[in-house]
């Protein structure tokens, strides 16, 4: 488990740390402090430099660039780099403790790999300037490939091809690691880690997390055989009864509190000896069950060895988390809170004896 973690050159960070660690790890603080930049930096860390790691958290923040009239659009690197600024020789590094290697990301002149030729043969909408190097001691990981880069930082790829196959279409290896996104989890990947619920026979266990909003949840099922019934609007098709009612009706007709909390129960069964990362974990989420969701995640990772980094503005998750250390003070070493601010050069920690205290005596700590 990470106790302590040091970026540098990353994204709005010049130099920065987070100490204290413990298994669930709450980052509060203002908007545009950078808590999803740390949650960021912290997966890129855990996944031993896993350049999809770079590539999804660029898409879902839009940081893309359009492509030609054939072309996909393009993914921007240099926004990771400090100053939204790249050229040769610029760098950014993550490190921890208990021996999880440190990453390193550098730019190169294009001299120093080898690119091929044909991947950029039809590109129009740059040219190859420059590469970037993911180092990362890690066995297994996929870091090491260069990505060939335009001069404007941008990951230049063949259209003709998927981009997977320059980001490496081999398994990564080591703890499995899962990322909570405000929007849920990917249809496709929650399918996947469904298929793991029903091998290992843990439904219950869902069911059980489900019931914190539904008491009345009978069953849960996840329709395979149709492609127009496993998704709508880009979600899986998912099912669910009560009891008393012989219907089974869609998850998202009974709202997205349901849909997000599918999601995190499955996610920390399927994070189990590894790593989950949610960014604005209250989202879907009434203030009146913080305490219940925040116990199911803490307990669920000391039984399981998860170690959870989460996000939050909200001064009710705060709340919800201070109430369950309350009422298990046994919880409370396996739960901290980080105060987020850009002007400092490391988190205000707080323990869970601290945010226990906050809470009752009505102080701030976002």
């Amino acid at each position: 488990m990470l106790t302590r973690i040091k970026i540098e050159n990353y994204r709005g960070f010049r130099s920065y740390r987070l100490d204290g660690l413990t298994a669930v790890n709450l980052l509060v603080g203002k908007n545009n402090s950078g808590k999803s930049a740390l949650l960021e930096s912290v997966h890129l860390l855990a996944s031993g430099g896993d350049p999809t790691v770079l590539v999804n958290a660029a898409s879902r923040r839009g940081e893309v660039v359009a492509g030609g009239r054939e072309e996909s659009p393009l993914v921007d690197i240099s926004h990771f780099f400090y100053g939204h600024e790249i050229s040769p020789n610029s760098r950014f590094s993550l490190s921890g403790d208990n021996a999880l290697p440190p990453v390193t990301v550098t730019a190169v002149p294009l001299g120093d790999v080898k690119p091929h030729p044909e991947l950029f043969e039809d590109l129009r909408t740059g040219r190859p300037a420059f590469a970037m190097k993911i180092q990362s001691g890690r066995l297994g990981s996929k870091s090491g490939r260069p990505l060939i880069l335009s001069e404007a930082g941008v990951l230049l790829v063949d259209p003709r091809r998927p981009l997977r196959r320059y980001l490496g279409e081999e398994r990564r290896e080591g703890p499995p690691i899962v990322f909570i996104t405000p929007d849920s989890v990917a249809p496709e990947s929650l399918g996947v880690m469904w298929n793991q619920v029903l091998r290992d026979k843990q439904e219950r266990e869902v069911r059980k997390a489900m019931q914190i909003l539904e008491p009345d949840l009978e069953d849960i099922v996840f329709q395979t055989a149709e492609p127009m019934y496993r998704s709508y609007a880009g979600r899986p098709g998912v099912l669910v009864s009560f009891e008393g009612d012989q219907r089974r009706v869609p998850l998202g007709s009974t709202g997205d509190g349901m849909r997000r909390l599918l999601a995190l129960s499955i996610s920390l069964i399927h994070a189990k000896g590894g790593y989950l990362f949610i960014d604005e974990i209250d989202t879907g989420f009434h203030y009146s069950i913080m305490a219940q969701m925040w116990e199911l995640v803490v307990r669920t990772a000391k039984e399981s060895n998860i170690q959870v980094f989460a996000t939050t503005h909200s001064s009710d998750c705060v709340r919800g988390l201070g109430i369950l250390c309350k009422r298990s003070p046994d919880l409370r070493t396996d739960i901290s809170a980080h105060k987020i601010e850009r002007n400092l050069d490391k988190d205000v920690p707080f323990t869970g004896a601290d945010v226990l205290d906050a809470v009752e005596q009505d102080i701030e700590i976002r």
